[in-house]
């Protein structure tokens, strides 16, 4: 890789690294750690913590294996990506798992009674559902397309620019998704700057969690987007697929 493209790829892996051990010390340290359906308060804790990890860091470094393995044969990358969005999908579902928990079994503090709060009702809660399940419906498509079983080889190219967008969009989603659950988190619940007016730790870290993750998200679409890191067929690739177009062709 170039000089420039180390830079922004140590900037990305610093900021994505960060953002990860922030989280973790905010929803781990400072509002008291994590628990199942045995706490929803801290139940939720896993659904940023979750979120953060697949969503945003594993997403992230799934969309750059095709540039930092761009010399290895692409069976190698094409497994390894399908590896990291699996675990994606799996933090996904279970941070979403964690919140609707969270609300439906929420206990009323004067009563003791379960009492559940209603479930999608921000703005937050829309763009990260949708961001989910189009998510989802991209990796079902991208595994059948591309893994199993297997569309042609013409069918894969014109799928491929579409799937490579599509992906690179849903991450710009899960940016925002994530800029809004700060933000909603930090009105909920941060009362010392909604109350007393005043900085705490709580507040102070969820803002540089955000501002590491918007900065990681941005150095993603810069490596991902700019063409001079783009992999480029090995040898024995141009000649397979060049096999593959001669075949195609006289077959029609």
């Amino acid at each position: 890789m170039s000089t420039d493209s180390k830079l922004v790829r140590s900037c990305q892996e610093i900021s994505g690294a960060l953002s990860i051990l922030l989280v973790a010390v905010w929803m781990g340290g400072i509002e008291d750690g994590f628990a199942w359906t045995s706490d929803p308060e801290k139940e939720f804790h896993y659904h940023p913590t979750f979120m953060v990890m697949g969503m945003v860091f594993l997403f992230g470094e799934s969309l750059l294996v095709y540039r930092v393995f761009r010399h290895e044969r692409k069976k190698f990358s094409k497994t390894l990506h399908l590896i990291l969005h699996t675990l994606v999908l799996c933090l996904a579902l279970t941070a979403l798992k964690a919140v609707f928990d969270n609300h439906n079994l929420h206990v009323d503090p004067k009563t003791g009674e379960i009492d559940p709060l209603p479930n999608m009702m921000s703005l937050h809660s829309w763009i990260g559902m949708a961001t989910v399940v189009i998510f989802a419906a991209q990796y079902a498509g991208g595994f059948i397309t591309f893994f199993f079983p297997g569309l042609s080889m013409p069918t894969r190219a014109m799928v491929l620019p579409y799937h490579q967008v599509a992906g690179l969009g849903i991450f710009m989603m899960v940016s925002v998704a994530v800029a809004l659950g700060i933000s909603e988190r930090a009105a909920w619940k941060h009362t010392c700057w909604t109350q007393k007016r005043e900085w705490c730790a709580q507040h102070f870290v969820s803002n540089i969690s955000g501002l590491c993750i918007f900065l990681y998200s941005v150095c993603i679409i810069i490596l991902v987007a700019n063409p001079r890191w783009k992999r480029q067929p090995l040898p024995e690739e141009q000649s397979l697929q060049q096999l593959n177009t001669y075949t195609t062709t006289n077959v029609e």
